[in-house]
């Protein structure tokens, strides 16, 4: 909690106590209590002033600092049985006030490791080959949205990025999805990520090997940006992909916002050919991630003007992708001979077309479940994958995980684990674990680093389950 939110708290509580005090107070001592207390709520109205939780704090302490101005500095004191009942129900406020802030609290990005400082610019992508096929209009073409962190040689004059690249409409987006009122996430708007907007690309390499992540169904690109800022710090450039109407929000302009497609994925238990919606989701991601590299061959080309010109390794690709965005990213990588290595969270392979399953991988690839997915629809087709696959795949198990906890969900609210949304384990505790997983996978794959590797001797919870 921020020191500004603990003084005003501390303020509503001596304004209650004065309300209630028989002894004489000096009027310079409320004087003083005044300006701190205007200072304060400046201040924070400034810095933080945004937040919903702090609403009815403000509120309790202006007509609680009126109260006291009235018997102190004018000598007109409430009676009892008006100022018992205004009081007690500015207290509840101010009780509930400090009660959904330790519910939904600003946290802070866990740190990057590296040593590059990360830049980070965003880009729509217009896919003019792929009709839109979530929307009512049949002439729409399929449209999305990337966003690019990278190792920067400078961010001293360059404006630090919020975590929501596109603002206030993913939270909002987020609480639509799963029934919250609409302002309830808010506050996530406010923090902010290590990253600095359109800051330049570093020198310190020729030419950068490049990560894609894939979010999930009902995800956003930040949903991830832990690990991708991990990785930029690394030293790698990392494509966040916003997968249209899967997304909670994509923000293209102030006037063109689209919002996740509930249709597009309806519930397996009331749909009989729920595998065909299943099959065309999973599909859509993976042409979305097509995109982006057609997108980023065309960024890379020597008559682009864009800083990555030359810069990236487009014959080098790695893809990280969490459930359906795992899916796809498998999806791609058993067609597209650009991919080096991919990491699969919770893939959802099940939609696969068998005929490609067969086939397998031939490049070095990396799958970690979470104990929520040890058993389900879609372990068979990953052992069948991992069967035919000539390059065989290494298979981790983390127990005390949930589905969710591949995502940032950790950064809303310390009750993730009581609502079953996150596992048993403490989430600074697991985003160590994945980081070190993944970078060490990558840095072995793409980079050929021969030290690297994945020791899972390192955790208790970390189970192999196939490695080669």
């Amino acid at each position: 909690m921020q020191i500004l939110e603990v003084l005003l708290y501390i303020i509503s509580i001596i304004l209650i106590g004065i309300t209630f005090s028989k002894r004489p107070i000096k009027k310079q001592h409320i004087a003083v209590l005044f300006s701190i207390a205007i200072i304060s709520l400046t201040l924070h109205l400034i810095f933080g002033g945004s937040r919903w939780q702090v609403f009815s704090l403000y509120f309790a302490v202006f007509v609680l600092g009126t109260v006291v101005y009235l018997k102190v500095i004018v000598n007109i004191s409430l009676k009892n049985f008006v100022r018992i009942p205004v009081v007690f129900i500015l207290t509840l406020l101010i009780v509930v006030s400090l009660v959904s802030s330790f519910i939904f609290p600003v946290y802070e990005i866990p740190e990057p490791s590296g040593d590059y400082l990360i830049g980070t610019e965003s880009f729509v992508i217009d896919d003019e080959l792929i009709l839109e096929a979530y929307t009512n209009d049949s002439s729409d073409y399929r449209k999305i949205k990337i966003q690019v962190w990278y190792p920067a040689e400078d961010t001293a004059t360059y404006e630090q990025a919020p975590w929501l690249d596109d603002g206030i409409v993913v939270p909002r987006g987020l609480s639509k999805s799963i029934g919250l009122p609409y302002f309830i996430l808010d506050h996530t708007k406010d923090i902010m990520s290590h990253s600095y907007i359109d800051a330049p690309l570093s020198k310190a390499l020729e030419i950068y090997p490049v990560i894609i992540i894939s979010h999930g169904w009902g995800g956003f690109r930040n949903i991830h940006t832990d690990f991708a800022e991990e990785l930029a710090s690394l030293g790698y450039i990392v494509i966040g992909v916003d997968h249209t109407y899967g997304s909670v929000a994509t923000l293209f302009s102030d006037e063109e916002v689209a919002y996740l497609n509930p249709d597009a994925l309806p519930l397996r238990e009331d749909t009989p050919d729920f595998l065909d919606y299943a099959t065309q989701l999973v599909d859509t991601y993976a042409s979305d991630i097509t995109a982006t590299i057609n997108f980023l061959e065309k960024m890379n080309a020597s008559t682009s003007m864009s800083k990555f010109s030359g810069k990236l390794d487009l014959n080098n690709i790695g893809l990280i992708g969490h459930s359906t965005g795992g899916g796809a990213a498998v999806d791609i990588a058993l067609d597209d001979d650009r991919i080096a290595s991919v990491i699969g969270l919770d893939a959802w392979v099940e939609p696969i077309d068998d005929v490609k399953l067969d086939n397998g991988l031939t490049m070095p690839s990396l799958f970690i479940r979470s104990g929520d997915w040890e058993t389900g629809f879609n372990n068979k087709k990953l052992y069948e994958l991992i069967d035919n696959s000539s390059n065989i795949p290494e298979l981790y198990q983390i127990n005390g995980i949930t589905h969710y906890d591949f995502a940032m969900v950790y950064m809303y609210s310390p009750l993730t684990k009581n609502l079953g949304y996150t596992g048993e384990l403490e989430s600074e505790y697991l985003t160590s674990i994945l980081k070190s997983m993944i970078t060490d996978f990558f840095n072995e794959t793409i980079k050929n680093d021969t030290n690297s590797n994945i020791d899972s001797n390192k955790w208790d919870e970390v189970i192999v389950v196939n490695t080669p």
